[in-house]
């Protein structure tokens, strides 16, 4: 049966906002035509102003399982305070199993954590509690009894243990540390995976997001395999297979390339975080001149393996937060000539200005996260400096010297959503609306080409966009409507913005309530 949507829309990049006829047949869209003089059936969606008729949202970046289970586990989101955290993990024991307890979401730059406070919390039962960006965790010493760690553990080759000033542990675990502990973690379980992902799943649909790139590291594989073959899945994932050690007969995998499922893509990390201070630097962190961060490989390890998977037709996305690592990666994507490949750096957070034209020239896509700058503004110059700092977060300079540019969340590590990204990127202030005037301002974009970036830009990336990205005809129909324009709003408004519908494949498969009677 054909559906039809009325309403004002933007389209695509570069086009006005217009209101238009979408009238859909089964998935996709069969017409799209400018509503000059329509007379509506009681069946059509109709929407008026300030309501507007946009793509659905791609998020390039986010990991659905792990936010799924932030939803369904213990989580310290917003906690700054000693006692809070301590009530919430109380609270989170007497729900657990009492043999094991995951929490996720900690602030390790306002909160600080250790062994010992944990063990005086939750003395019982093993608590694994990782930082927000998932390159530190903190653990009780229970934890460390079950994973036979003891105070003469060596650090892993590309990892750290956290120590107090006398040597002993102190329950820090940076990179791979955190693998390395985790072996001893009870496995997820298949209905687990299954009620986060659903979580997830509903939790992306409200916020206008139809697709999702996801890295899933190898063991977590069979649960999204399991989750995208059922029919409770809607969403479309395009999944990367991590790479942990980029020893590529080891880790090449039979590709499956879709619309609703893809995975042809392997993802590998090139350093740490910055908030773990474990992002490589070409130069030793302001507040720490002992410490360049951790680079997990180097330049000849990195090309070797991209000019295999390339050969074979796989796209490769490799983490590089320090501007060490995004040296590194550019060198080894430049060094395996792959320059139609579609390579992706992800992340690329801080950038030396010999390095920022080289996107463009090598045809590597950058793949960034608006909102990692507002989260990190208030101590990542107390981190790297002013003059490192001019140069992170550097979308407009990317995209200027000619790069293409998608936007993702980095979910959980951040919030899922697009309204809260594309606010970081045409402001670079927070909520509330510090620093007054951006940081570093002259690296915000525009509305447009922010949105351009969560759609069309993140469909390319993924090797969707015949197919999505844009309102257009024969494409598939994922498509949404916003209570506002984000155009013409004031940059404050977008995070109040809210989605009034969203559509995969024709189906609709989010409404929000409070706006049934307008449709």
């Amino acid at each position: 049966m054909t559906k039809r949507i009325i309403a004002e829309a933007w389209r695509a990049a570069h086009r006005p906002v217009e209101r238009v006829v979408v009238d859909i047949e089964g998935e996709r869209i069969a017409r799209v035509t400018l509503a000059k003089e329509v007379f509506p059936s009681p069946r059509d969606l109709v929407f008026g102003k300030p309501a507007l008729l946009i793509p659905a949202f791609h998020d390039s970046h986010a990991h659905l399982l792990q936010g799924g289970l932030t939803l369904i586990r213990v989580s310290l989101t917003g906690v700054r305070d000693i006692d809070e955290a301590a009530s919430r993990l109380e609270e989170g024991a007497e729900d657990s199993d009492r043999r094991w307890m995951d929490c996720y979401d900690w602030d390790e730059t306002t909160l600080p954590l250790n062994r010992r406070l944990l063990d005086r919390i939750v003395p019982d039962i093993p608590v694994f509690i990782f930082s927000h960006n998932l390159h530190t965790a903190v653990v009780n010493s229970n934890v460390f009894r079950q994973a036979g760690i003891d105070e003469r553990a060596p650090n892993p080759p590309r990892g750290r243990f956290g120590r107090d000033a006398d040597g002993k542990l102190n329950g820090l675990l940076h990179e791979d540390a955190i693998d390395f502990v985790s072996r001893s973690r009870p496995p997820i379980e298949k209905s687990q995976a299954r009620s986060a992902m659903l979580k997830a799943q509903s939790l992306a649909f409200s916020l206008g997001i139809t697709s999702i790139s996801c890295s899933v590291r190898s063991e977590l594989l069979p649960f999204y395999f399991d989750f995208a073959e059922s029919s409770d899945a809607k969403i479309r994932l395009n999944l990367w297979k991590v790479a942990a050690d980029f020893d590529y007969e080891a880790e090449r995998f039979d590709r499956r390339e879709g619309t609703r499922f893809r995975l042809a893509t392997f993802k590998g990390f090139v350093d740490g975080a910055l908030g773990s201070q474990t992002a490589a630097l070409w130069e030793p962190y302001s507040n720490n001149p002992e410490n360049s961060g951790i680079l997990s490989a180097t330049k000849e390890e990195l090309s070797a393996f991209i000019e295999r998977a390339a050969g074979d037709g796989f796209q490769v996305a490799l983490h590089a937060i320090g501007d060490y690592a995004c040296t590194t990666a550019l060198d080894a994507f430049e060094a395996a000539k792959c320059f139609d490949s579609r390579m992706r750096l992800e992340h690329a957070q801080i950038l030396r200005q010999e390095d920022i034209g080289r996107f463009g020239q090598l045809g590597v896509i950058a793949s960034m996260q608006p909102i990692h700058c507002t989260a990190d503004m208030k101590w990542a110059e107390e981190r790297i400096g002013l003059e490192r700092a001019r140069l992170s977060y550097a979308w407009r300079s990317v995209k200027d010297a000619g790069a293409r540019l998608c936007f993702g969340s980095d979910w959980p590590v951040e919030a899922l959503s697009p309204f809260a990204g594309i606010h970081a990127a045409v402001t670079r202030q927070d909520a509330e609306g510090n620093p007054l005037g951006g940081w570093i301002l002259e690296q915000r974009l525009n509305v447009e080409e922010a949105l351009s970036a969560y759609t069309e830009a993140g469909a390319y990336a993924a090797f969707w966009e015949k197919e999505l990205g844009t309102i257009s005809e024969r494409k598939l129909a994922d498509i949404i409507v916003l209570s506002c324009n984000p155009l013409v709003c004031e940059p404050q408004e977008l995070l109040n913005a809210k989605v009034l519908m969203t559509m995969r494949g024709g189906e609709i498969v989010y409404r929000d309530n409070a706006f049934r009677a307008s449709i």
